[in-house]
């Protein structure tokens, strides 16, 4: 009787237990992303993208942002935002709640410039915490024979594997509404 009522309950158990490991493990989710800007020299692009009041509008899904803090001086300075963003689902799921700390930086003026972003994300009204890792590269190049500027970005998640597909849409999703809207910015 007793190895019946076993039997019954070890898949639910099981599936239980799956579930759990897919919440606690967290995965790696990494995605590249390339962007040419013609006829825009790097030093343009990136002090565009180094002033973060310009990200609500190159970036329409934050709702709101706030400036927390900025250190540094011209060369390199480091600044610390929260900013709230619309997610997929968002009428459902909330807002994504993000506090992070963007360095920006010259690597080798005029031809490369750097922006490196950690951010700690809340989602699903606080109960899923993730870290996003990005870094911006903006490189002199030459593409079809028009001079310009490729700036190469890295985006890192480390979202619980039961999450992978929400996070790397969240990932692709931003990303490509970014690069549009970057693109329109340098086409006025």
């Amino acid at each position: 009787m007793l190895s019946l009522r076993i039997r019954r309950k070890l898949p639910l158990v099981l599936c239980c237990l799956i579930v759990i490991f897919l919440i606690m493990k967290r995965g790696k989710q990494q995605r590249h992303f390339e962007m040419f800007i013609p006829d825009q020299e790097p030093k343009a692009v990136w002090d565009v993208l180094a002033d973060f009041s310009n990200m609500p509008h190159l970036n329409t899904r934050i709702q709101r942002w706030q400036l927390v803090e900025e250190s540094g001086n011209f060369d390199r300075w480091t600044y610390r935002v929260v900013t709230y963003e619309t997610m997929v689902g968002g009428f459902l799921l909330g807002l994504n709640e993000n506090h992070g700390e963007v360095v920006v930086e010259p690597v080798s003026p005029p031809d490369h410039y750097h922006l490196q972003e950690v951010y700690t994300t809340y989602s699903l009204h606080g109960w899923l915490v993730v870290k996003n890792y990005g870094k911006m590269n903006f490189l002199r190049s030459n593409r079809g024979g028009h001079w310009g500027t490729l700036l190469k970005q890295e985006a890192f998640s480390d979202c619980p594997l039961l999450f992978h597909f929400l996070c790397v849409l969240e990932i692709d999703l931003n990303r490509q509404d970014f690069q549009h809207n970057l693109a329109k910015w340098f086409a006025k």
